[in-house]
């Protein structure tokens, strides 16, 4: 299997293509993202570029907020982005405390009965 040359430049390889060979007789490559021809020194195989990736360090983005809002009103308010699923959750845990509070059960003729009494506009 060929080993993939990448780009210095853009740091690309599909799009990297042999392109002759230098008067040292080096091989040379043509990007065709952003047109640079580079010797083989120049260019990174796939190990090298696996081993950069584990040296670099993160850096971390600005992280905004979500706003969880039922019915107009603002039920949460969290430091970073949520995805839908994380704000789902976060909704139903809020609705689970609202409703443990306000049960009621009965039993009636082998049937149970359990009644959850919400007043829109706040908690209970």
């Amino acid at each position: 299997m060929a080993e993939l040359k990448y780009c210095p430049k853009c740091n690309t390889s599909r799009e990297c293509t042999k392109k002759g060979t230098n008067s040292k007789g080096e091989q040379l490559y043509f990007c065709k993202t952003c047109g640079k021809v580079f010797p083989a020194s120049q260019a990174t195989s796939s190990d090298v570029r696996a081993a950069k990736k584990k040296i670099t360090t993160k850096v971390s983005k600005p992280q905004g907020t979500t706003e969880i809002v039922v019915n107009n009103n603002i039920i949460k308010t969290v430091s970073g982005l949520l995805s839908v699923d994380q704000a789902f959750d976060m909704a139903s845990t809020y609705f689970k405390e609202i409703v443990k509070e306000k049960v009621e059960i009965s039993e009636k003729f082998n049937k149970k009965i359990i009644k959850f009494k919400i007043t829109a506009g706040g908690k209970g």
